[in-house]
């Protein structure tokens, strides 16, 4: 599909997608980008990497594709970086998990550019982080939003999300907005959850901890991502994660008038309809 790819970004979903795309031959050649020589030295050393790169402006020049798998806060400034390396037609996209400000902030920095950016979100993340956790299987089945603004090229929107269609993902479009407003609900504010209760288990006895189930475990397993991270997604998400969160605490009161009415039906009724909706998550 593309004589070169470029991905910015060496942590766990910038190598699966080497990985991914190395496995899947989708390029002839893969650059990877990385701050630390001691990185980029390791990366080149792999068989889904030609080349590493320590300079952000070499790196992206004579690809064909560009994707920014860099902490949240950093896309902006990274585009703004690069958009006057790229060759004619280049398309670049980034991983972020915040879309709104990314794809404003990027359109504005590509206005003289000869690439093309769009935005996009592959939902194939983990609670491990870097490298060494890296899997070519990361993005397989998972789902990816694109996020193209009102302007973009249809022919590089269609190429995108046949790059990643190619990649086994299940490929939505939705608008920078309506993305973050989806993904406040259905991945910030289960993240939130997870760390709040984690933070608050840690308030209690030490020694009840040792009669942990899997329950817990599940149910907190997504706390153990990278705290700097979330910080980042958490505070460009703002507006929309604290309507999310005045949704479930709603949610959370009536299931607190519920026990305390100790009427059995409507409070199996409310277990049902969150029983059902999470058997519906299989399908």
């Amino acid at each position: 599909m593309f004589k070169q790819i470029s991905i910015l970004g060496s942590g766990l979903l910038g190598a699966s997608l080497a990985m991914s795309i190395h496995h899947a031959k989708i390029a002839q050649s893969i650059i990877i980008w990385a701050r630390r020589k001691e990185t980029v030295d390791l990366c080149s050393s792999k068989a889904w990497c030609q080349h590493g790169e320590e300079n952000l402006e070499k790196s992206v020049q004579g690809s064909n594709l560009v994707i920014i798998c860099t902490p949240v806060e950093t896309i902006g400034s990274i585009v703004e970086q690069i958009a006057p390396y790229l060759e004619k037609g280049t398309l670049v996209t980034d991983v972020g998990s915040v879309k709104n400000q990314i794809c404003l902030d990027c359109e504005k920095s590509m206005g003289s550019s000869e690439g093309v950016f769009i935005g996009s979100h592959p939902m194939a993340g983990s609670e491990k982080s870097g490298m060494e956790f890296a899997s070519k299987e990361l993005v397989n089945g998972k789902s990816c939003i694109i996020t193209p603004m009102r302007d973009d090229p249809v022919d590089q929107i269609q190429k995108l999300e046949e790059f990643w269609k190619a990649l086994k993902m299940n490929v939505f479009q939705f608008s920078p907005r309506e993305h973050d407003r989806a993904a406040a609900y259905f991945s910030h504010l289960p993240h939130l959850l997870a760390s709040c209760l984690s933070r608050h288990l840690d308030t209690q006895d030490v020694n009840w901890k040792k009669i942990s189930g899997n329950g817990l475990k599940d149910t907190t397993r997504i706390a153990e991502g990278d705290p700097q991270l979330w910080q980042q997604i958490f505070q460009m998400n703002k507006n929309k994660i604290l309507t999310a969160i005045a949704d479930f605490e709603k949610s959370l009161l009536e299931f607190k008038e519920l026990l305390k009415g100790e009427n059995k039906n409507e409070l199996q009724s409310y277990l049902k309809i969150g029983s059902n909706f999470r058997k519906e998550l299989d399908k």
